[in-house]
C-alpha cells in the first residue's frame, strides 16, 4: 500500500511540477510586461509634466517681462505678438531637458510647431484663468 501511494504521489508530482512551472513562468512574463508598461507610462508622464510646466513658465515669463509692458504702453502689435511667441518658444526650449525635446521630436515631430501650439493654448488658458492639473502616478 505504501508503495502504491508513493508511486501515485510521484506521478502527481511529475504532472504537477511542469504545469506549475509553466503557470509561474506565464505569471512572471505578465508581471514583467506590466512593470515595463508602467515604467514607460511613468517616463512619458514625467515628460508631459515637464513640458506642461516649461510652457506655462515660458508664457508667464514672456507675459511679465515683455507683453505686459507693451500692452501698458499701447504698442502691442502683430510684430510684437510674433516676437513674444518666439521668446516664449525659446524660453520653453531652454527650460526643457534634452530628453523631453527628444520625446517631442519622436512623438510629435517638429519641436517649434509643437511648442507653438502648446504656448498658444497656454496663453488662452492663462487669459481665461484656467489652470492645468496633471495627474501623477
Amino acid at each position: 500500500m505504501k508503495e502504491v501511494l508513493l508511486t501515485l504521489l510521484n506521478a502527481v508530482i511529475m504532472v504537477a511540477v511542469p504545469i506549475a512551472t509553466g503557470a509561474f513562468c506565464g505569471f512572471l512574463k505578465k508581471k514583467s510586461a506590466e512593470v515595463q508598461a508602467k515604467t514607460a507610462n511613468t517616463v512619458v508622464n514625467s515628460y508631459v509634466r515637464e513640458i506642461t510646466d516649461a510652457v506655462a513658465t515660458a508664457v508667464t515669463f514672456t507675459s511679465q517681462t515683455y507683453v505686459d509692458g507693451l500692452k501698458k504702453d499701447g504698442i502691442f502689435s502683430l510684430d510684437s505678438q510674433t516676437a513674444a511667441l518666439n521668446l516664449a518658444i525659446e524660453t520653453a526650449r531652454d527650460i526643457l531637458s534634452k530628453e523631453s525635446i527628444a520625446f517631442i521630436e519622436r512623438a510629435y515631430g517638429d519641436v517649434k510647431e509643437y511648442l507653438t501650439t502648446r504656448i498658444e493654448a497656454e496663453v488662452h488658458d492663462q487669459k481665461n484663468g484656467y489652470t492645468k492639473l496633471i495627474a501623477s502616478n
